[in-house]
């Protein structure tokens, strides 16, 4: 009887282990495999001669083999596996080519915020090239982080859209965009009133229950 109830909840810890979120680390940097954004629209078109976003959701969908060229447009980020938050230091990620990208980051459809990334206009960024661990690509990037609390964002929020992205120079190339700060909205979700359990709980608690119930009726 000992023995089946170890092997049963040995494999209910199983179950919940494999329905963990995975670890990415990316050069110095670590995160939820959920964290990526994982859709981006284009919200307004600016105008002028170099049109619309092209393929805006190819940044934002934990790809990095395709991009997006931002070009004339806000593009607005989606995050519905986990929500975004201003937590401790750098909450956002975003990943550019190396050249002399202006990325505009904003609350609104508008260009409130720049990033720089070959430089730095009030966040930091590091260059990671193709050699550095868990770059999943032969060619090197940058990758510029951002902190909400620079956009006038209270500690604490939370957000799975209204961040913006839009072009504010020549080059504008986005490999992708992830959260450092992020929390599951199934096990954490915004203001809850209760917590639900997954499923892989209340499988272990009904293996659990069931097997109590088979020792009272053995003895």
């Amino acid at each position: 009887m000992k023995r089946v109830f170890g092997m049963a909840i040995g494999f209910a810890m199983l179950t919940l282990a494999g329905t963990a979120a995975q670890a990415v680390t990316i050069g110095s940097l670590s995160f939820d495999q959920e964290a990526f954004a994982d859709s981006a629209s284009i919200a307004l078109t600016v105008g002028g001669t170099r049109g619309p976003a092209q393929s805006p959701a190819s940044g934002a969908d934990g790809d990095f083999t395709t991009a997006t060229n931002l070009n004339d447009s806000f593009v607005e980020l989606m995050f519905t596996d986990n929500v975004l938050f201003n937590g401790p230091g750098a909450d956002l990620v975003i990943f550019s080519n190396t050249n002399n990208n202006v990325i505009r980051v904003s609350l609104g459809a508008g260009t409130n915020f720049s990033v720089v990334t070959s430089g730095s206009l009030g966040n930091s960024f590091e260059s990671i090239s193709a050699s550095d661990p868990g770059n999943p690509t032969p060619f090197g990037f940058t990758a510029a982080l951002i902190d909400l609390s620079t956009l006038g964002v209270a500690d604490g929020a939370e957000f799975t859209d209204g961040i913006f992205l839009s072009r504010g120079g020549v080059f504008t190339t986005v490999w992708d965009v992830a959260a450092l700060n992020s929390r599951d909205v199934i096990t954490n979700p915004p203001n809850p009133a209760a917590v639900p359990l997954p499923a892989a709980a209340w499988m272990l608690i009904a293996a659990i229950g069931g097997l109590a119930a088979l020792g009272r009726n053995r003895a």
